[in-house]
């Protein structure tokens, strides 16, 4: 069903259509079959485009009543109303098909484009009327054309002054309406109202007055400028309206003369030409408006941003100089293109001894010792920033006072966006306190590398003095606790396996310092690099530990992966004593369950000794000290477990010599995993080499 609101809609639509008509048929040319303009036309256009296509049958209602009121025939006025409705929906979908439904025309392309289409849809209703009169009454051939000539023309002509006028003033209007602008609008319309009275109450006795119709164009084209589309259309249909009336009913106007198909033609070209003047100007106006209004909202935003980029790089050159001037540790000052000095902040003051007020406008060749100026020195190095962009280099520079320093000096030229030369940046460190710091850093890492070769060949010496005597005490202490003459008591035996056991502790002890002195001092320079069997070395480490095991009550297993080479190329003496370091502290950290050696290839050519123990395990942050000498997990004096803290360390040394690596992963009370990588090649490190 259809809605209250359509419904109104249509019931307006056939009002509006029936009251232009019946206006319309006042003015109808004898015998009142067509009239020279066409109201109802314009309004079912516009009808249709702004409620749709389903108010058609408001249009045929209309058309239908207002011809059934002049011609008693029904199937006529049927005739008629249905050739009315189907140029009203016609024009209405080509109208939307290439414009759209327009308030207002946007481009005098729409206007040409529109006034074409009404006058194509225009032959519908004219051939469809004149087609249905022919065939109930007997009309001649030319008369026949003159009424469809009629009918057309006041049909095309109802469109192009009715349509634009009702869209117009459906849309939202555009003119801003002050007192002065109201002031003008009654000022033109009585103007207009003036001009054309004078216009068309001229011209009769068969003397018509055409020279005096181009008075209302001036009056349509300030409509025009001064006012929007609307008020364009609004001016046209009232002079249209005003042309006919005098034309047709006061026999009166330039257009009232005989033959009156002639005059009438006259008057139809006159109006429809002043509504495609009047809305062409409109059109064009509204493009120049828009235009104008986008450039200056182009302008604004312009404005704005250049105001927004003016405020950043104001506030960019303060932020700048604020910097600058914050600066004491660096001089940072501008040149001329002559090399005199244009800006100057604290730090060139407090590195060079000059004020601002004192060297502002001095050539910057004062810096420099009186040999450097001798050979032009400052002036090749502004030709040379010139040419390449920029010149740095360290070099002794003169204070005020006369002293001298050394300074790192970069100078960046500085030019305009024509590329023109405007001056130079200059920025100078005095790098008098970092050469003195790296001086005294030198001469400390000297007494140290001096402090360290001694004390490594102390303790070599050391050790090595010391191994003799107590070679002597543990062959004493060996004869003593074997008792061969059986003179000694129990208990004396144990005094000398005592005295035998911790003799050889500090062997072991002498021997470990006595190998990281080496390794320090370099004296390990050369390494026995020869073919080597795995299995052999599984072996060794098989009868070495497999005793120590048994007397702790640990699993032991020592693994040869198949996939391992049967030979590698490495100082087996070497590997072997890494090996028994990394199984001695496995042992010596583990109370129960197990230790393991596992060999199997690993990437890169590589072969990985992995020693795998059940023990206490290492703190993620103590993994990294123990390779350290010295240093241990548990570095306290009452810590449980014993020992100097070299193992690792030497092993470590031992392993960069092989050209190795030695990593480890453990866990605090699940054990660790200390895992050694040698290339099978022999290849070893270049101070090994």
């Amino acid at each position: 069903m259809p809605s209250g609101r359509f419904l109104a809609r249509g019931a307006l639509l056939a009002a509006a259509y029936f009251a232009a008509a019946k206006l319309a048929l006042l003015l109808a040319i004898p015998p009142g079959y067509a009239s020279p303009i066409w109201p109802g036309s314009g309004i079912a256009l516009a009808g249709l485009l702004l409620g749709g296509h389903r108010l058609w049958p408001a249009v045929w209602l209309g058309s239908f009543a207002a011809n059934l009121t002049i011609e008693a025939s029904l199937s006529a006025s049927a005739t008629i109303a249905t050739g009315s409705t189907l140029q009203a929906l016609a024009g209405a979908a080509l109208v939307r098909r290439f414009l759209g439904v327009r308030f207002r025309f946007r481009s005098p392309e729409e206007v040409f484009k529109f006034v074409a289409l009404a006058a194509l849809v225009s032959v519908i209703a004219a051939t469809c009327a004149l087609a249905a009169l022919a065939l109930k009454q007997p009309i001649g051939g030319m008369e026949l054309f003159r009424n469809w000539w009629t009918w057309w023309q006041g049909d095309a002509t109802g469109m192009i002054v009715v349509a634009p006028l009702i869209l117009s003033w459906a849309g939202r209007g555009t003119v801003r309406w002050t007192r002065h602008k109201i002031l003008e609008a009654v000022l033109v319309a009585l103007l207009l109202v003036v001009a054309s009275h004078v216009v068309f109450s001229g011209g009769t006795g068969g003397r018509p007055a055409y020279g005096t119709t181009f008075l209302i164009v001036p009056f349509v084209v300030w409509v025009a400028f001064r006012f929007s589309q609307r008020e364009v259309t609004t001016a046209v249909a009232a002079l249209s309206a005003i042309a006919i009336w005098y034309t047709l009913q006061l026999r009166l106007g330039p257009f009232s003369a005989p033959p009156v198909n002639e005059a009438l033609l006259l008057l139809l070209v006159f109006v429809s030409t002043l509504a495609f003047t009047g809305l062409v100007l409109a059109a064009v106006l509204g493009q120049l408006d828009g235009a104008l209004t986008e450039l200056r909202a182009r302008q604004r935003e312009l404005e704005q941003r250049f105001d927004e980029r003016t405020l950043e790089l104001e506030q960019a050159n303060r932020r700048f100089r604020l910097v600058v001037e914050s600066v004491v540790d660096y001089a940072i000052f501008m040149l001329d293109a002559h090399g005199r000095v244009a800006s100057w902040n604290p730090g060139a003051q407090r590195i060079s001894g000059y004020a601002a007020e004192e060297i502002i406008g001095r050539h910057f060749s004062r810096f420099y010792p009186p040999e450097d100026v001798a050979r032009r020195k400052p002036q090749w190095e502004l030709e040379l920033a010139t040419r390449e962009g920029r010149f740095e280099e360290e070099g002794g520079r003169v204070r005020k006072d006369g002293s001298t320093y050394w300074a790192n000096v970069v100078i960046t030229a500085i030019r305009d966006d024509t590329g023109a030369l405007v001056g130079f940046a200059k920025v100078v460190r005095d790098l008098t306190e970092r050469n003195r710091v790296e001086a005294e850093l030198i001469r400390a890492k000297v007494s140290a590398e001096r402090a360290s070769e001694a004390k490594s060949q102390f303790l070599a010496n050391m050790s090595h003095e010391l191994r003799t005597p107590l070679n002597s005490l543990l062959i004493l202490a060996r004869l003593l606790a074997d008792n061969s003459s059986g003179n000694l008591t129990a208990k004396q035996v144990q005094f000398a396996q005592t005295i035998y056991a911790s003799g050889m502790d500090l062997l072991s002890l002498i021997n470990d310092l006595l190998d990281l002195a080496k390794i320090e001092s370099g004296a390990i320079t050369t390494l026995n690099i020869a073919p080597a069997r795995l299995d052999e070395l599984r072996d060794d480490m098989e009868r070495t530990f497999r005793q120590v095991a048994q007397d702790k009550g640990l699993q032991f297993a020592i693994s040869l992966d198949p996939a391992a080479p049967a030979l590698i190329r490495t100082d087996m003496a070497r590997l072997k004593q890494v090996l028994k370091n990394l199984l001695a502290n496995a042992f010596k950290f583990t109370s129960q369950g197990s230790v393991e050696l596992r060999i199997a290839p690993a990437d890169a050519g590589r072969i990985a000794f992995a020693v795998i123990d059940t023990g206490i395990g290492i703190p993620p942050d103590k993994q990294r000290i123990i390779f350290e000498a010295f240093r241990q997990a548990d570095g306290t004096t009452s810590r449980q477990y014993g020992g100097t803290g070299l193992g690792l360390s030497i092993s470590r040394e031992l392993t960069r010599l092989l050209g190795g690596e030695l990593r480890v992963a453990s866990e605090p009370g699940r054990g660790s995993t200390f895992t050694l990588y040698l290339p099978a090649s022999g290849e070893v490190s270049a101070l090994a080499a």
